[in-house]
């Protein structure tokens, strides 16, 4: 299975083909949100390279959200856009599944991506270590719902001992200092398209996949559009 991984949701961009669970090749862009300019001319050179044609992908998987409102909706489009084009499948992952997956493998037995959402919240969500995990499955499943909410707030439900990590850290790291929590380094900030296509691959595999006129990105939240005009983000 041949699968195109695309990663918009934060300030750092990036592409990656899979052969299966073999990554071919990743390419992040140039940082800022350049995502619309950069990510199919960094597709189709990857593609290039790796001497496939876009008529060779089986998969798209996207990254859908929480993250960049700008850079979820055009990851979003194009993935939906390239799915329903092609006539191939389509699977949305969660951003912050992705970001779950740099975590290392000592980070303990709970851990928590924390992304900056701006209007003074953050988006996260808890991962508990699963020893009973499937081969080729993610070392940690999510536990409970995606979050957008105030650091405080996200400091009072975290587990005694957990370990953070994310660009919401650079921010917020002192509400979150106690006791018993780790931080991960500054180098764990961005989602990577790499496990985007992991990911979207191991939902094929598991028999789940998207609707191409179905597919939304994920919020949480009311757009700042939403919040000023009472227009409806789709």
């Amino acid at each position: 299975m041949r699968i195109a991984g695309l990663e918009t949701s934060g300030a750092l961009g990036s592409v990656a083909l899979a052969d299966d669970e073999r990554i071919v090749a990743e390419r992040a862009f140039e940082k800022g949100l350049v995502h619309g300019r950069e990510l199919l001319p960094s597709l189709r050179d990857l593609l290039a390279a790796a001497g496939w044609a876009l008529a060779d992908l089986d998969l798209i998987a996207v990254s859908c959200g929480p993250g960049s409102y700008t850079g979820v909706r055009v990851g979003v489009a194009t993935a939906k856009t390239l799915a329903w084009s092609l006539g191939i499948d389509l699977v949305g992952v969660p951003s912050l599944d992705a970001l779950a997956l740099l975590a290392p493998a000592d980070a303990g037995t709970w851990l928590c991506p924390v992304v900056d959402a701006r209007w003074q919240q953050v988006y996260a969500a808890l991962y508990r270590r699963d020893p009973d995990r499937p081969d080729g499955s993610p070392l940690w499943t999510r536990s409970g719902d995606l979050l957008a909410l105030r650091p405080e707030e996200l400091a009072a439900r975290l587990p005694a001992d957990v370990f953070l990590f994310g660009d919401g850290l650079d921010r917020w790291r002192a509400a979150f200092e106690r006791p018993g929590v780790r931080f991960g380094p500054a180098t764990l900030r961005h989602a990577r398209a790499a496990d985007v296509a992991r990911l979207g691959g191991a939902a094929r595999r598991a028999g789940r996949t998207d609707d191409p006129f179905a597919l939304v990105p994920l919020y949480l939240r009311p757009t700042e559009a939403e919040v000023k005009f009472g227009v409806k983000a789709r």
